[in-house]
Protein backbone atom coordinates (compact mmCIF):
# COMPACT_ATOMS: atom_id res chain seq x y z
CA UNK A 1 0.00 0.00 0.00
CA UNK A 2 1.35 3.48 -0.96
CA UNK A 3 1.54 5.74 2.04
CA UNK A 4 0.41 9.26 1.95
CA UNK A 5 3.16 11.39 2.46
CA UNK A 6 1.33 13.97 2.91
CA UNK A 7 -0.46 12.93 5.62
CA UNK A 8 2.64 11.60 7.33
CA UNK A 9 4.32 15.05 6.99
CA UNK A 10 1.34 16.85 8.74
CA UNK A 11 1.32 14.00 11.29
CA UNK A 12 4.99 14.03 11.75
CA UNK A 13 5.06 18.01 12.37
CA UNK A 14 1.86 17.55 14.98
CA UNK A 15 3.71 14.90 16.85
CA UNK A 16 6.71 16.85 17.02
CA UNK A 17 4.97 20.12 18.33
CA UNK A 18 3.17 17.81 20.79
CA UNK A 19 6.77 16.98 21.86
CA UNK A 20 7.80 19.96 21.83
CA UNK A 21 5.33 21.60 24.30
CA UNK A 22 5.35 18.88 26.80
CA UNK A 23 1.76 17.45 25.58
CA UNK A 24 4.07 14.18 25.52
CA UNK A 25 6.00 13.74 27.80
CA UNK A 26 9.94 13.01 27.68
CA UNK A 27 9.66 9.39 28.29
CA UNK A 28 5.92 8.71 27.76
CA UNK A 29 5.35 5.54 25.48
CA UNK A 30 3.62 6.45 22.41
CA UNK A 31 0.66 3.82 21.98
CA UNK A 32 -0.36 3.30 18.08
CA UNK A 33 -3.70 3.61 18.73
CA UNK A 34 -3.94 6.62 20.32
CA UNK A 35 -2.00 9.02 18.05
CA UNK A 36 -4.38 7.10 14.53
CA UNK A 37 -7.32 8.49 16.83
CA UNK A 38 -5.01 11.78 18.02
CA UNK A 39 -3.63 12.78 14.49
CA UNK A 40 -7.04 11.39 11.77
CA UNK A 41 -4.63 9.21 9.73
CA UNK A 42 -3.97 5.55 9.74
CA UNK A 43 -1.62 3.06 10.54
CA UNK A 44 0.29 3.09 7.24
CA UNK A 45 1.34 6.69 7.28
CA UNK A 46 1.57 7.41 11.16
CA UNK A 47 4.60 4.54 11.24
CA UNK A 48 6.29 7.17 8.38
CA UNK A 49 5.17 10.00 10.43
CA UNK A 50 6.96 7.86 13.42
CA UNK A 51 10.23 7.31 11.18
CA UNK A 52 10.22 10.89 10.55
CA UNK A 53 10.60 12.50 14.08
CA UNK A 54 12.64 8.99 15.20
CA UNK A 55 15.17 10.38 12.71
CA UNK A 56 14.96 13.72 14.44
CA UNK A 57 15.74 12.47 17.82
CA UNK A 58 12.55 13.21 19.44
CA UNK A 59 11.02 9.74 19.53
CA UNK A 60 13.26 6.13 20.07
CA UNK A 61 12.28 2.75 18.85
CA UNK A 62 12.09 -0.03 20.62
CA UNK A 63 12.62 -3.69 19.26
CA UNK A 64 9.23 -5.28 19.61
CA UNK A 65 8.34 -2.88 22.26
CA UNK A 66 7.07 -0.16 19.86
CA UNK A 67 7.78 3.46 20.33
CA UNK A 68 8.60 6.02 23.20
CA UNK A 69 9.05 9.95 23.31
CA UNK A 70 13.32 10.86 23.85
CA UNK A 71 14.35 11.28 27.07
CA UNK A 72 15.99 14.70 27.91
CA UNK A 73 19.67 14.37 29.76
CA UNK A 74 22.59 16.26 29.76
CA UNK A 75 24.38 14.03 28.32
CA UNK A 76 22.40 13.74 24.98
CA UNK A 77 22.52 17.76 25.20
CA UNK A 78 26.48 17.70 25.78
CA UNK A 79 26.56 15.26 22.66
CA UNK A 80 24.83 17.33 20.40
CA UNK A 81 26.29 20.18 21.40
CA UNK A 82 29.76 18.57 20.56
CA UNK A 83 28.82 17.77 17.39
CA UNK A 84 27.55 21.47 16.91
CA UNK A 85 30.53 23.36 17.90
CA UNK A 86 32.62 20.85 15.98
CA UNK A 87 30.59 21.10 12.57
CA UNK A 88 28.99 24.73 12.88
CA UNK A 89 32.81 26.40 13.69
CA UNK A 90 33.90 24.63 10.59
CA UNK A 91 30.93 25.48 8.47
CA UNK A 92 31.84 29.29 10.02
CA UNK A 93 35.19 28.60 8.98
CA UNK A 94 34.71 28.09 5.09
CA UNK A 95 32.23 30.84 5.25
CA UNK A 96 34.36 33.54 6.35
CA UNK A 97 37.08 32.30 4.01
CA UNK A 98 35.32 32.60 0.89
CA UNK A 99 33.22 35.88 1.84
CA UNK A 100 31.36 36.68 -0.53
CA UNK A 101 29.21 39.69 0.31
CA UNK A 102 25.57 37.86 -0.13
CA UNK A 103 27.05 36.11 2.83
CA UNK A 104 27.62 38.99 5.03
CA UNK A 105 24.39 40.37 3.83
CA UNK A 106 22.39 37.79 4.51
CA UNK A 107 24.13 37.24 8.55
CA UNK A 108 22.60 41.14 8.69
CA UNK A 109 19.60 40.27 7.21
CA UNK A 110 18.75 37.08 9.33
CA UNK A 111 19.66 39.45 12.71
CA UNK A 112 17.18 41.91 11.43
CA UNK A 113 14.54 39.04 11.15
CA UNK A 114 15.61 37.54 14.80
CA UNK A 115 15.47 41.62 16.34
CA UNK A 116 11.71 42.26 14.41
CA UNK A 117 10.07 38.82 15.25
CA UNK A 118 11.38 38.72 19.15
CA UNK A 119 9.99 42.19 19.61
CA UNK A 120 6.56 40.95 18.55
CA UNK A 121 6.89 37.73 20.77
CA UNK A 122 6.38 36.63 24.29
CA UNK A 123 9.52 34.78 24.25
CA UNK A 124 7.70 31.16 25.74
CA UNK A 125 9.40 29.27 22.96
CA UNK A 126 10.99 29.01 20.37
CA UNK A 127 10.21 26.22 17.84
CA UNK A 128 10.17 25.67 13.85
CA UNK A 129 5.91 26.83 13.87
CA UNK A 130 6.24 30.26 15.58
CA UNK A 131 8.42 33.56 14.45
CA UNK A 132 11.00 33.82 16.30
CA UNK A 133 11.52 30.04 15.68
CA UNK A 134 11.84 30.61 12.33
CA UNK A 135 13.86 33.29 12.13
CA UNK A 136 16.17 32.11 14.77
CA UNK A 137 16.99 29.05 12.41
CA UNK A 138 17.62 31.54 9.44
CA UNK A 139 20.11 33.28 11.60
CA UNK A 140 21.98 30.27 12.60
CA UNK A 141 21.89 29.20 8.95
CA UNK A 142 22.63 32.06 8.05
CA UNK A 143 25.80 32.45 10.16
CA UNK A 144 26.91 29.02 7.77
CA UNK A 145 25.76 29.34 4.19
CA UNK A 146 28.87 30.53 2.78
CA UNK A 147 30.09 26.55 3.20
CA UNK A 148 29.54 24.60 -0.02
CA UNK A 149 29.04 21.15 1.50
CA UNK A 150 25.51 20.22 0.95
CA UNK A 151 25.52 17.36 3.55
CA UNK A 152 27.33 19.82 5.88
CA UNK A 153 24.12 21.71 5.74
CA UNK A 154 21.55 18.82 6.34
CA UNK A 155 23.65 18.11 9.21
CA UNK A 156 23.87 21.26 10.66
CA UNK A 157 19.66 21.47 9.96
CA UNK A 158 19.16 18.12 11.48
CA UNK A 159 21.27 19.09 15.08
CA UNK A 160 19.73 22.27 15.06
CA UNK A 161 15.93 20.65 15.27
CA UNK A 162 17.57 17.75 17.84
CA UNK A 163 18.03 20.74 20.43
CA UNK A 164 14.88 22.31 19.79
CA UNK A 165 13.66 20.47 23.09
CA UNK A 166 16.70 21.56 24.62
CA UNK A 167 16.07 25.34 23.71
CA UNK A 168 12.35 25.12 25.05
CA UNK A 169 14.29 24.40 28.14
CA UNK A 170 16.63 27.44 27.66
CA UNK A 171 14.02 29.62 26.65
CA UNK A 172 13.11 29.83 31.02
CA UNK A 173 16.28 31.01 31.81
CA UNK A 174 16.64 33.69 29.55
CA UNK A 175 15.70 37.38 31.44
CA UNK A 176 14.13 39.08 28.85
CA UNK A 177 13.78 39.80 24.71
CA UNK A 178 16.36 42.36 25.08
CA UNK A 179 18.75 39.79 26.70
CA UNK A 180 17.94 36.82 23.92
CA UNK A 181 18.83 39.76 20.96
CA UNK A 182 22.09 40.96 22.59
CA UNK A 183 23.17 37.34 22.75
CA UNK A 184 22.90 37.04 19.00
CA UNK A 185 23.65 40.93 17.88
CA UNK A 186 27.44 40.43 20.36
CA UNK A 187 27.59 36.65 18.03
CA UNK A 188 26.78 38.89 14.45
CA UNK A 189 29.07 41.61 15.57
CA UNK A 190 32.40 39.12 15.85
CA UNK A 191 31.56 37.32 12.88
CA UNK A 192 31.02 40.41 10.58
CA UNK A 193 34.63 41.52 11.89
CA UNK A 194 36.43 39.33 9.87
CA UNK A 195 38.47 37.29 12.70
CA UNK A 196 37.90 33.69 11.72
CA UNK A 197 39.26 32.71 14.96
CA UNK A 198 37.41 34.76 17.59
CA UNK A 199 34.40 34.57 15.29
CA UNK A 200 34.54 30.46 15.53
CA UNK A 201 35.44 30.59 19.42
CA UNK A 202 32.59 33.11 19.89
CA UNK A 203 29.89 30.73 17.83
CA UNK A 204 31.53 27.89 19.53
CA UNK A 205 30.55 29.55 23.18
CA UNK A 206 27.18 30.38 22.04
CA UNK A 207 26.54 26.82 21.52
CA UNK A 208 27.52 26.33 24.77
CA UNK A 209 25.49 28.59 26.37
CA UNK A 210 22.23 26.49 25.63
CA UNK A 211 23.75 23.44 27.25
CA UNK A 212 25.27 25.49 30.50
CA UNK A 213 21.61 27.24 30.59
CA UNK A 214 19.53 23.69 30.09
CA UNK A 215 21.60 21.85 32.84
CA UNK A 216 20.77 24.30 35.33
CA UNK A 217 16.60 24.60 34.04
CA UNK A 218 16.69 20.84 34.43
CA UNK A 219 18.29 20.63 38.00
CA UNK A 220 16.29 23.53 39.25
CA UNK A 221 13.32 21.12 37.89
CA UNK A 222 14.46 18.62 39.35
CA UNK A 223 14.18 19.81 42.83
CA UNK A 224 11.18 21.74 42.09
CA UNK A 225 9.91 18.30 41.55
CA UNK A 226 11.56 16.85 44.42
CA UNK A 227 10.05 19.50 46.77
CA UNK A 228 6.93 19.20 45.65
CA UNK A 229 6.99 15.26 45.99
CA UNK A 230 7.84 16.24 49.77
CA UNK A 231 5.15 18.22 50.31
CA UNK A 232 2.15 16.17 48.84
CA UNK A 233 3.73 13.45 51.29
CA UNK A 234 1.49 12.18 53.92
CA UNK A 235 2.79 13.44 57.82
CA UNK A 236 4.35 10.67 59.79
CA UNK A 237 2.36 10.03 62.78
CA UNK A 238 4.68 10.14 66.02
CA UNK A 239 5.28 7.05 67.94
Amino acid sequence: MEVDETQARVAADRLTADIRSGLLAPGSKLKVTELKARYGIGASPLREALLMVTSLGYVTGESHRGYRVAALSADDLADITTARQIIETGMLRDSMTVRKDEWAVGVIAALERLRLAVSRSTLERIDNNDPVGLAHRQFHTALVAGCPSERLMTMQQLLFDQAGRYRDVMIRKVRSREDFIAIHEDLARIVLADNIEEACEALRGHLHLTQRDVDIAMREEKGDKGRKREQAAPALNPI
